[in-house]
């Protein structure tokens, strides 16, 4: 095992909140301080931002390194994510897309708005479910009829094409996409069984893929779904379906704390969940069971009005962002936005907003349709 692999698996350890024993009179126990800084930086870049302070009550040395400017200076160099955001007016099948911006009018003030993009527009994409890999969101199922088109939108360009077909005919409702080390898996959305069909970007081919347990039920609505390691997570009522990739045919389940989530997403590898009931929960994965968000941020959010049913949360460069539609003024509906910031306490996670506004206004026949996480 090379020294810097061995520094990743010794950061894992701190992060689960294990302290590691050193001893210095055993070679073979990999030491902290072998390494060079600029090693250990490298290595707390691959490590989420949320878990800085767990790694800063490691030991001066990581406290040091976890607030330095030079890995603040690191981290502003890596690809940022940039979180896009489809509408479409009522009785509509036009996509208007928007993406969330920055905007530093004055020091050190930040507001953040939706800036209009202008990427091209389908009914393909109204009536299909979709997902994003890199900068291409990728668009499959159809509507009222089964479909096996793949329509394919590049955000860095703008262009759409038309991908290779799916060798099964779907619908979008009860289909579940998901994105597993780099591949689109397309799991049901066909007539008596879940079959599931596999894309790869790269080599632009599907392949069939290993069908779940016949237990494994889809609601006949689209469904809401996140990808996580080797997991599809799909929401139904009462439960949560776990498609792993590794095991398909396994049937795994997670309970939810109440019977109706209304969005779903993950933030630095947690997944992330907002109930009618409970409010904004994360996913204990080894244990499964679901933990509340500590730190009043739920509060905050109720205070904000907050209507989660037609709200949309994706990771924004590490941190939760909530979209939902505000009050209607002069026939145009507000798009409020909040940014969550995450981090670990002990074993539980804590949420504190860190900034809330209106993001854009838009006509009040507009509603969400879709959001995407692209990166470059």
């Amino acid at each position: 095992m090379s020294p810097p692999l061995m520094k990743v698996r010794k950061l894992s350890s701190f992060i689960a909140g294990k302290r590691p024993r050193e001893d210095a009179n055993d070679p073979s126990s990999p030491s902290l301080y072998w390494l060079p800084d600029e090693i250990v930086l490298q290595c707390l870049l691959h490590v989420p931002k949320s878990y800085d302070l767990n790694l800063s009550y490691v030991s001066k040395t990581l406290r040091s390194l976890v607030r330095s400017p030079e890995l603040h200076r690191l981290r502003s160099l890596l690809p940022r994510n940039s979180i896009y955001l489809s509408f479409h007016a009522l009785h509509k099948t036009d996509q208007y897309w928007f993406t969330l911006r920055p905007i530093q009018r004055s020091k050190p003030e930040i507001k953040y708005r939706l800036i209009p993009v202008n990427l091209p527009s389908h009914p393909f994409m109204y009536h299909s479910s979709a997902v994003a890999v890199g900068s291409k969101i990728f668009f499959v199922g159809g509507s009222s009829e089964p479909s096996s088109d793949l329509w394919i939108l590049d955000t860095r360009s703008g262009e759409l094409a038309q991908g290779p077909s799916m060798k099964v005919a779907r619908t979008c409702l009860s289909l579940v996409v998901g994105v597993i080390n780099g591949k689109i898996y397309v799991i049901g959305g066909c007539l008596n069984k879940i079959q599931v069909e596999v894309y790869d970007p790269k080599a632009r081919s599907w392949k069939v893929g290993e069908s779940p347990d016949e237990r494994f039920q889809l609601g006949l609505m689209k469904q809401l779904s996140a990808s996580l390691d080797w997991n599809v997570y799909s929401a139904q009522t009462g439960k949560i379906n776990v498609y792993n990739a590794r095991h398909g045919r396994r049937l795994e389940t997670v309970k939810m704390p109440s019977d109706v989530v209304w969005c779903m997403c993950v933030v630095a590898d947690l997944l992330y969940a907002y109930y009618f009931r409970d409010g904004l929960m994360w996913l204990d994965a080894k244990r499964k069971i679901w933990k509340r968000v500590v730190g009043g941020c739920c509060d905050d959010l109720k205070t904000l009005g907050v209507e989660f049913h037609e709200a949309v949360m994706e990771e924004y460069n590490g941190k939760l962002a909530i979209f939902w539609p505000g009050p209607l003024v002069e026939r145009k509906i507000k798009i409020k936005c909040a940014l969550i910031a995450l981090d670990w306490v002990g074993d539980g996670m804590r949420g504190k907003m860190e900034w809330s506004g209106t993001v854009a206004k838009m006509p009040h026949d507009y509603c969400f349709h879709n959001s995407f996480v692209v990166s470059g």
